[in-house]
């Protein structure tokens, strides 16, 4: 649709621009006539109101030819047609209304007729039509620009779902391999554990793949999905590992990515407990903080003992995922500290999304 008329607010400032065009109209049709302006206006403004109408047909050609993919002497040739046939029109036009409103003014009857006023006004309907064509074109450069916009928003938000997607695909195979390799050392050490692990792991991946795509859910869903994870290692550590939670009041209902707390526990397994001979407690906290959920996971570890492949993996998982998914309003902290212990702490601030508005709402703002 053309962009003035669907706006009322681009229509009304467009009608009022032609006001001081009917102004001058009324001045060049007094010259050198016994009718004064303000009667000539009478004829002026309704044969600009028309025209101004007439004129936005020039959008059309505009867009059937832009000027960067259109060479400028055709675009010239059309719009010069498109100009004389609009400048016939207004011609017309005024000795139309001019002959209706003689029958109330008879002085008008002559104020669009004779040589000395045809020429005048086809030019003056040649220009303004061309100025439309001007107008029209900067219309066609704004709505490419907007749509140039639109088209990178969506090229941008695509390629962040396809990057939170691939980041997704990395965490499981890496869950995988090392509860694999978990069950594979379990095999002939204790079957019965083993056995076990084969259902947890099973009713874990189930969980996952129930999630979708899902881009966010609550903390609540998100702490299952880790206690079916816990229970699943808590069979390979049995005693040496220990886990205390913290959930501050209010915080299970606030939204959280979905698998964002696996990866950080898993880290400090992997990299915190696995290494200790008796093992240790891992320590999941949440709590409310202004306008973030902060989550921090915290668990001991060796300062002396090997570095094991991989570390750092799933905590630079989890941090570009936030980034993608977030922006700079989430982020991933990590620090140690060797008092009372040396401890390991991950802790992660998660913007609190805003409460879908309410229908009274939305319609106050539509």
């Amino acid at each position: 649709m053309h962009p003035i008329l669907a706006s009322r607010s681009r229509l009304l400032p467009y009608l009022g621009a032609w006001l001081p065009v009917a102004g001058l109209l009324a001045g060049q049709l007094s010259l050198g006539s016994p009718v004064g302006w303000l009667r000539c206006l009478a004829l002026a403004v309704p044969l600009c109101t028309v025209y101004a109408f007439v004129c936005l047909g020039a959008w059309y050609p505009c867009r059937a030819l832009p000027l960067r993919r259109t060479s400028l002497a055709r675009a010239a040739v059309a719009h010069l047609i498109g100009a004389t046939v609009s400048a016939a029109l207004w011609l017309g036009l005024a000795r139309l209304l001019a002959s209706l409103l003689s029958r109330l003014d008879p002085g008008l009857a002559d104020v669009a007729r004779g040589p000395e006023r045809i020429g005048p006004l086809l030019a003056t309907g040649t220009l303004l039509y061309l100025l439309s064509v001007a107008l029209h074109y900067l219309l066609v450069a704004a709505e490419e620009s907007q749509e140039a916009e639109q088209r990178a928003l969506r090229a941008e938000l695509a390629s962040r779902e396809a990057e939170l997607e691939a980041l997704r695909a990395q965490l499981d195979p890496h869950f995988l391999f090392n509860s694999l390799n978990s069950i594979s050392s379990l095999i002939t050490s204790d079957p019965a554990a083993c056995r076990e692990m084969c259902v947890q792991l099973g009713a874990f991946l189930r969980g996952t793949l129930a999630l979708g795509h899902r881009p966010a859910h609550p903390l609540s869903d998100e702490l299952a999905i880790l206690h079916r994870y816990l229970s699943l290692e808590k069979t390979r550590f049995g005693h040496r590992l220990e886990v205390i939670e913290q959930i501050g009041a209010g915080c299970l209902e606030l939204e959280v990515p979905p698998l964002i707390l696996q990866p950080l526990v898993e880290n400090a397994l992997k990299h915190g407990i696995a290494g200790l001979l008796d093992g240790g407690t891992v320590e999941l906290k949440a709590e409310r903080v202004d306008e973030h959920l902060v989550l921090r996971v915290t668990n001991p570890f060796d300062p002396e003992g090997r570095r094991r492949r991989g570390a750092g993996v799933g905590l630079e998982n989890v941090r570009r995922r936030l980034r993608t998914a977030l922006g700079t309003d989430a982020e991933l902290r990590v620090r140690t500290s060797s008092e009372p212990g040396h401890r390991f702490t991950v802790e992660l601030r998660l913007p609190i999304a805003a409460p879908p508005s309410k229908p009274d709402d939305m319609e106050q703002l539509s």
